[in-house]
């Protein structure tokens, strides 16, 4: 048998956001009022090749080769603020000054321009041993990313005070009247130039592998193996004296083993352990510093950081009533070696900066349950499934040059996820409601470098429920879908903790920020020749 595909995929949207933040600059002694209006244009396209042969009934090849391209562009992208003295009867004043900032009356244009190449293949053999087919494979992909990142800044100033043009609404201040040459007391208008606006990226990923799938019984089955990755990386500049650049050239050899016992027709107990690693982002190892509106502070890039090696163990008890439904339950261990971490540091006046760092260790160890229970008991129901899993987790990190007794950022003591799921396959209908809920956990980490440093960022639990329908039409070539996210709406909720009870405690913990998400909806047509 020979078989050979292709697939080719574009996709095109363009958000619109406007972004709206209230509230208090408790550094500052300020209140303060600003938006942020943006457009972006996003395009990503994908081709892929496929092959699948098959030389006889023991060995089969199959191969792949795929093109992707993800271009993301926003232009004048627009920020404004204005201030008043906490507590005062002032009026809010235009927040400018005779230096250059991001902050406010500030007009930002953006590029982004990812293109990844990638090209493998795999073989496998059928043999015969202990009585059971076997099967050895192995294989090699290669994988070629590069990237293009640009930001050119520009800044309204004002070099000498003019009290009543700061006074101006959004909606006049900026106009051609009231700016100036640069030097009296109107609004100027300049770049702002620096180095940290740019990055490129190349990453090369050479991989293969060997795994045996050994049946070494009836009820016991055996799949092990190694995967050895190649990663060569050079991030923000190819000048080595240039503090930008970050270059990584690691071998990892990866082992893992899956084995399955089968209990019965019904029921499955499996354990496995394995190796994996978590490369940073290219954003995270970039230099670059650009100011971010939601969060109110800059977010810099950190070259030095490490990928992180996890260790993977789990065994999962797995029940199996009838097609299509499923009781399972398990128990988890891992282990990270230089885990990924986002932290801020608080700097004079307010100006904080996020930025990236790798404690030495942290573990995470629980549980985790998982059902799906078709309702065909009902005649009503018939058509409805229900779906549900839980899990609780116990993590901490631990670092030689600091006393660290904390969760590792980002991750929730417990994990929540409930859907009901309806499918008319008849009529081409189907629609599935979906509820899920994770625990506080750390959103940031304090600055552990100065003094008594400042408090982790906490992020409190928010519900979530998101709604889909679809509908087939056109004899079931085309469908429509449409998807509303976050119907709650609920309030987000980030604070810093201060005393050892993590929960959020109104009027008790200070909050840093709240965010209002919004609901989102989306229709979409889909139609396939």
């Amino acid at each position: 048998m020979n078989r050979i595909s292709f697939k080719s995929i574009l996709s095109l949207n363009s958000p619109t956001s406007v972004t709206v933040r209230n509230g208090e600059d408790f550094n500052r002694a300020e209140q303060l009022k600003a938006n942020e209006l943006q457009f972006k244009q996003n395009t990503f396209y994908t081709s892929q090749l496929n092959g699948d042969h098959s030389f006889s009934s023991t060995i089969k090849f199959k191969w792949y080769g795929s093109f992707n391209i993800l271009d993301g562009y926003i232009p004048d992208q627009r920020r404004i603020a204005y201030v008043k003295t906490s507590g005062s009867q002032n009026p809010y004043r235009l927040l400018l000054s005779n230096t250059l900032s991001q902050q406010s009356g500030s007009r930002i244009y953006q590029s982004l321009s990812d293109y990844i190449y990638t090209a493998g293949g795999d073989l496998s053999f059928g043999f015969n041993a202990f009585g059971q087919k076997q099967t050895l494979k192995t294989g090699y992909m290669i994988q070629v990313k590069d990237r293009l990142y640009d930001a050119q800044l520009f800044a309204n100033f004002l070099p000498r005070d003019n009290a009543a043009l700061t006074l101006l609404p959004a909606e006049t201040v900026f106009s051609p009247a009231n700016f100036g040459n640069g030097l009296d007391n109107k609004i100027g208008f300049d770049a702002i130039k620096g180095k940290t606006f740019r990055y490129m990226a190349n990453t090369i990923l050479n991989a293969g592998f060997v795994q045996f799938d050994n049946q070494l019984s009836d009820k016991i089955r055996l799949v092990w193996g190694v995967r050895a990755e190649h990663f060569d990386q050079l991030v923000g500049s190819v000048k080595t004296w240039d503090p930008r650049h970050s270059y990584t050239k690691v071998l990892d050899f990866l082992p893992g083993l899956n084995t399955t016992i089968k209990v019965n027709s019904k029921t499955n107990l499996r354990i496995s352990g394995s190796q994996t690693v978590i490369r940073p982002e290219l954003r995270e190892l970039s230099f670059l510093n650009i100011y971010d509106f939601e969060l109110n502070a800059s977010v810099q890039g950190n070259p030095s950081l490490k990928r992180t090696k996890v260790s993977n163990f789990d065994v999962r008890y797995e029940v199996y009533p009838k097609a299509g439904e499923v009781l399972t339950a398990g128990i988890f261990y891992k282990n990270f070696k230089n885990p990924i971490e986002q932290l801020f540091n608080e700097g004079s006046g307010g100006a904080s900066t996020f930025s990236y760092q790798n404690p030495d260790q942290a573990t995470a160890y629980g549980f985790e349950f998982e059902m799906r229970k078709k309702l065909d008991f009902s005649t009503a129901l018939k058509n409805f499934t229900f779906q549900a899993n839980a899990s609780y987790i116990k993590s901490s990190v631990k670092d030689a040059g600091f006393q660290i007794d904390r969760p590792m950022q980002g991750q929730s003591p417990y994990l929540i996820n409930i859907g009901l799921l309806y499918d008319l396959e008849k009529a081409g209908l189907s629609s599935t409601l979906l509820f899920n809920q994770i625990g506080e956990r750390i959103y940031l980490v304090g600055d552990l470098t100065s003094g008594a440093g400042s408090p982790d960022i906490w992020e409190a639990p928010r519900p979530l429920l998101d709604f889909q329908l679809t509908k087939k039409i056109m004899k079931k070539k085309a469908e429509v879908r449409l998807n509303i996210s976050d119907l709650l709406n609920a309030t987000q909720y980030f604070y810093q903790n201060v005393d050892k009870n993590v929960r959020l405690q109104k009027g008790v913990d200070a909050y840093r920020f709240t965010r209002k998400p919004g609901t989102n909806y989306q229709l979409a047509f889909q139609f396939s020749l």
